[in-house]
């Protein structure tokens, strides 16, 4: 048994602390560590108590209507698990996206690209150019050392599609006709305000 200010805390509101299977060591450390938390939280609800003046009727509004807010979520939960199936075929799914392709159509390009953004003036820039497309683990390595030191800015080898609207706020992406942004393997030049961008 265990007591903070005037609590008790017994050994059956203890039940469900510890996980079936548990070791009898962790087991006490997780007792150990309940007990902690309860006299921890008795004491500050003790002094809180003290020390503020509650609006018990306001409180008790609060406290009834997150416990109508529990029982609703409890008998929601209920119903779905009675009435929904949760299995999806691929058929379901094929006939789903064939009767309503229109929603699967993106308003703006996505793209996944890599860039690197110099001063016209940087060292090396057909070598540059030559990494920049290599597939050569040890040639991406020297470009990535190459950009941490010159570049202004860069990302590399980056997987992740994003929104042309979004990279046009990084880069002079406006520049690039949309006809071209299927074309892989060869790099786009610009030259913007006496900065280079190769993407």
């Amino acid at each position: 048994m265990a007591r903070s200010f005037d609590r008790f805390l017994y050994p059956e509101d203890l039940q469900g602390v510890v996980p079936a299977g548990v070791s009898s060591d962790d087991s006490i450390q997780l007792i150990n560590a309940y007990i902690e938390q309860w006299t921890r939280q008795q004491a500050l609800l003790h002094y809180a108590q003290r020390n503020i003046k509650i609006n018990t009727k306001r409180l008790e509004a609060q406290v009834e209507e997150y416990k109508n807010g529990l029982i609703v979520y409890e008998y929601e939960q209920a119903l779905v698990s009675q009435k929904l199936d949760t299995v999806v075929t691929d058929a379901e799914i094929r006939t789903y996206y064939d009767t309503q392709r229109e929603l699967f159509i993106l308003k703006q390009p996505i793209l996944k690209l890599s860039y690197i953004r110099l001063r016209t003036d940087a060292p090396e820039l057909d070598r540059v150019k030559r990494l920049f497309l290599s597939p050569d683990f040890e040639e991406q390595d020297l470009l990535e050392k190459y950009c941490a030191r010159y570049a202004i800015q860069y990302s590399l080898r980056d997987t992740t599609w994003q929104y042309a609207d979004n990279l046009i706020k990084k880069i002079p992406l406006s520049h690039i006709s949309e006809e071209n942004y299927s074309r892989t393997g060869r790099i786009f030049e610009i030259i913007e305000n006496n900065e280079l961008y190769l993407i």
